[in-house]
């Protein structure tokens, strides 16, 4: 689930000073450094606990996902959402999550959807968590074609300028001219809200109560959908003579569900 990239970009970024957010992430390496030492502490707090028993406490909203209220998205820029205890909850194939569902452009180039999941209270190891998210694209009969996997997460500092605050961002391509798939939900494993602690012996369980202790899961979070044209488009778009843009490095890997 890569949370653990938060300690390496942490540490290494901590002694950068001499670049904008230095400072910040100098406070980010010593924080990541707090959770290793108390993680046994730590590791499967109550608010973990918390989500789960209002998860398993609320009733699902539908019996398939025909039945969402699907949120179109524009053909480019983003859009700003949350999901909280307001938003509607499926019994996905993980398990119950909160969920939010949107209505694909149909028209157009192709284009890469990014999703950014915001880091809640991230100066603070005993309070920073995070919806981890992964995006399921339905097709336009609501089969799921597509869903990224939890390991093509990245984790995004601020001072690398990909973000205005630490996040989680995981990317999707979609070709509107080549494809059925018309709808996209965006949900977080219920799993993830279990976790318990473990004991600390050796440096891979020191990361892993790193990860449950530092960066807890919660079911609810501040998210982000940027469309932006594909490299292909990108280029077919640009003047003559302009340099064509770099193609992103690939951070999803597509998987296979039943609904």
């Amino acid at each position: 689930m890569s949370r653990e990239r938060y300690v390496r970009h942490a540490a290494g970024a901590a002694g950068r000073t001499g670049q904008p957010g230095g400072a910040r992430a100098g406070r980010a390496a010593a924080l990541a450094c707090a959770a290793l030492a108390c993680a046994a502490l730590l590791a499967g707090g109550t608010a973990g606990a918390s989500d789960l028993a209002l998860v398993e406490a609320t009733a699902p909203c539908c019996e398939d996902p025909s039945r969402f209220a699907f949120q179109p998205l524009p053909d480019r820029g983003s859009v700003d959402f949350a999901i909280d205890r307001a938003s509607p909850l499926f019994e996905f194939q993980s398990g119950k999550s909160f969920f939010r569902a949107f209505r694909l452009p149909t028209t157009g180039s192709p284009y890469t959807l990014e999703l950014r999941s915001f880091l809640e209270d991230p100066d603070s190891p005993r309070t920073a968590r995070v919806f981890f998210p992964v995006m399921a694209i339905l097709t336009d009969d609501f089969l799921v074609s597509r869903a990224t996997d939890l390991d093509a997460l990245r984790f995004d500092l601020p001072m690398l300028e990909r973000t205005a605050a630490p996040a989680y961002r995981v990317q999707l391509p979609v070709d509107p001219a080549n494809t059925r798939e018309r709808y996209l939900v965006v949900f977080t494993p219920a799993q993830l809200l279990a976790a318990r602690g473990v004991q600390v012996t050796t440096p891979e369980t020191a990361a892993q109560a790193a990860r449950s202790a530092y960066l807890g899961a919660s079911a609810f979070g501040r998210l982000q959908i940027t469309l932006r044209p594909s490299p292909t488009a990108a280029t077919e778009d640009a003047e003559p003579g302009a340099t064509p843009a770099a193609p992103p490095t690939p951070s999803t890997t597509a998987t296979h569900e039943e609904r």
